[in-house]
């Protein structure tokens, strides 16, 4: 592939848009001197002459006409191809479920964007979880699995092991049905943070409480709508720990009780293996593993010595 100069080429269309050696010079930041040898370069290398002087500045000859439209789109391609690239390199795209981003991510937000100033974050919300990854539409995901099956493109790296504590509004442990054992829950409402009840069920089993019904209650399909609901006095609903350490200082929610129940799940950070050592991957993934592990150690369950 033999191509004309560039630089040469660039020029000429500039030089094609104004029809003036003058304001091609200023476009570009150069002498006119500049742009007529630019312009006598790409002449000789086509051995046509691309311009003709007239009395009000330039005309482009037939050859010029030729030349210009489909030089300009190459440049316009170039640039957006180019621009897309950029972009790659500097837009930073996550997804992951609605609680972990309103409890883990919008929180400690400004401490990334202080840090990494160069990468804009967008942050994509899906609340399932069995989607395949997908390249095109984002860089990095956190999941929440049981059992993780291992893809030879992918990396799985585990952040955060699921530990389910109940939480309330502080007005539930006092009035007409206080809660002071987990027997009296059989008073209020449990609040399912996902479609599956089994949680309560389990929960309920490793306390010892008989007679409650474990699927009655209230079902949500996240876990940041149930808290919603919990901090409003709805009921109660369990929790994983690292995720109400805000709630839990502030005083919008308390720990009727300390039985905690571990299950078989984590959240875990997915990325490509191609994408592991791209400067923004690795940003957002240490800075996540530090701020999951922050929260760990600031959580109810450190505090107690779990």
């Amino acid at each position: 592939m033999k191509l004309p100069p560039l630089n040469a080429l660039r020029v000429f269309v500039v030089a094609a848009e104004h029809l003036s050696f003058t304001r091609a010079a200023a476009a570009l930041s150069l002498t006119q001197g500049a742009i007529s040898r630019h312009v006598q370069t790409l002449e000789e290398y086509y051995g046509a002459t691309l311009f003709t002087r007239q009395a009000r500045g330039l005309a482009l000859t037939a050859e010029g006409e030729a030349l210009v439209k489909p030089a300009r789109e190459a440049f316009q391609l170039l640039n957006e191809a180019s621009e897309a690239l950029r972009l790659r390199q500097s837009d930073l795209r996550v997804r992951m479920p609605p609680t972990p981003a309103m409890r883990w991510v919008l929180p400690n937000l400004a401490d990334f964007q202080a840090r990494h100033p160069e990468y804009t974050l967008h942050l994509l919300t899906q609340l399932i979880h069995n989607k395949p990854f997908n390249r095109a539409e984002y860089d990095l995901a956190v999941v929440g699995l049981s059992s993780p099956e291992a893809a030879p493109d992918l990396r799985l790296e585990c952040i955060c092991r699921e530990k389910l504590i109940p939480v309330c509004a502080p007005s539930l442990l006092a009035g007409k049905h206080p809660l002071h054992v987990p027997d009296d829950l059989k008073h209020h409402t449990l609040l399912h943070p996902w479609r599956d009840q089994n949680t309560w069920k389990r929960w309920l089993k490793l306390a010892g409480v008989n007679g409650i019904n474990p699927e009655s209650g209230v079902t949500f399909d996240a876990l940041e709508y149930a808290l919603h609901a919990a901090v409003a006095g709805m009921g109660v609903t369990l929790a994983q720990a690292s995720m109400v350490t805000q709630d839990l200082d502030s005083g919008r929610l308390v720990i009727p009780f300390d039985t905690v129940l571990e299950t078989e799940w984590a959240y875990y950070l997915v990325y490509p293996h191609e994408l592991a050592e791209l400067p923004k991957v690795r940003a957002f993934r240490d800075w996540l593993v530090h701020t999951v592990a922050h929260s760990e150690e600031a959580s109810w369950l450190t505090r107690q010595g779990y």
